[in-house]
């Protein structure tokens, strides 16, 4: 009997004896929903920093990078509908959002224009957790909208900065993991 999603085979699930994967989304990246990415093959693509580079070479560039940012991703929502026979309620897919905070306001209204006019993006967000090799453990999405707006703060000992959300729908699947390459998401430590 399959499920409404057909999937057939479940893996085993992964039990790791020790360490953490810290959180926080330290950075971001919008990739033109044109791009290719290969997701069976991720070492040469989202893993891979002349991938990366060339994207950022384009002309004009297909891939933006906005680093040392602070946000989260909670849980999704799932989505669910009256079923059918003796079934009450179908889930039928989820709801993600992604809120995060950017610095440097006053030379970036042109590109958070940009980003929100875009109704589709294809996006990583970059957590604190890393791999042995010290590249940063993050998730890849499609079909993200997005939306940045400035927060000036009331004290004046304080900053301003772009707070932003980006939200995005999919059938019930996690976003993809992968090793995002230190060399291109270098952070401020």
């Amino acid at each position: 009997m399959a499920d409404i999603f057909c999937v057939d085979d479940v893996p085993d699930h992964v039990q790791e004896d020790c360490g953490s994967e810290l959180a926080g989304v330290v950075a971001l990246a919008f990739i033109e929903p044109s791009v290719e990415v290969d997701e069976n093959n991720l070492a040469n693509y989202l893993e891979d920093p002349d991938w990366w580079e060339a994207r950022f070479n384009d002309s004009p560039a297909s891939a933006h990078l906005v680093l040392n940012t602070r946000g989260e991703k909670p849980a999704g929502t799932p989505t669910e509908e009256e079923g059918f026979g003796l079934v009450p309620t179908e889930r039928t897919g989820d709801d993600s959002e992604l809120t995060f905070d950017s610095q440097w306001v006053m030379r970036n209204r042109n590109f958070w224009a940009a980003i929100n006019r875009r109704s589709k993006w294809d996006m990583v967000y970059v957590t604190a957790g890393r791999d042995a090799d010290g590249n940063f453990e993050a998730f890849y999405v499609q079909n993200v909208s997005v939306y940045a707006s400035v927060n000036v703060q009331r004290s004046i000992k304080g900053r301003k900065f772009y707070s932003g959300s980006a939200k995005w729908s999919s059938p019930m699947t996690p976003e993809l993991p992968f090793y995002a390459p230190a060399s291109i998401f270098t952070l401020n430590g």
